[in-house]
């Protein structure tokens, strides 16, 4: 008999200066909004597709109002799976893909160990260049 794994979904914030952190995934789809707003901290999010199963959230309007600071670590876990079409500011936060009816979906456990992971990976190489 095989197990089922009852994990609660994540999603990863990553700010502009390298803090992270893993956080739990709304089960209700109608709380998704409100998660986004509260970490990115922002009125407005946009949605960039990385892969079929990998979304980014960004703060719409995060480069010429609420942080314009490039967020050069998010860029960097991008490029892990495509080339960035553009530089991102602000927070971000890593959330799965969509399911049939086009609700976020979280992270699962190993996609979440992946990113943290890279994320861990792009502090090593910020931190050698520094030296």
């Amino acid at each position: 008999m095989s197990k089922i794994n009852h994990a609660r979904p994540h999603a990863l914030l990553v700010c502009p200066d390298g803090f992270f952190k893993v956080i739990d995934w709304p089960a209700e789809t109608a709380q998704n909004l409100r998660t986004l707003y509260a970490e990115i901290e922002c009125d407005r999010v946009d949605a960039v597709d990385i892969t079929r199963t990998l979304t980014m959230w960004v703060d719409d309007e995060g480069a010429i109002v609420s942080n314009p600071s490039e967020n050069a670590f998010a860029g960097l876990l991008i490029y892990r799976y495509a080339t960035p079409p553009q530089p991102y500011f602000g927070n971000v936060i890593f959330t799965g893909g969509v399911d049939a009816e086009g609700n976020t979906l979280g992270l699962t456990d190993d996609q979440t160990l992946e990113l943290v992971g890279h994320v861990l990976t792009v502090h090593a190489i910020a931190e050698q260049n520094t030296l």
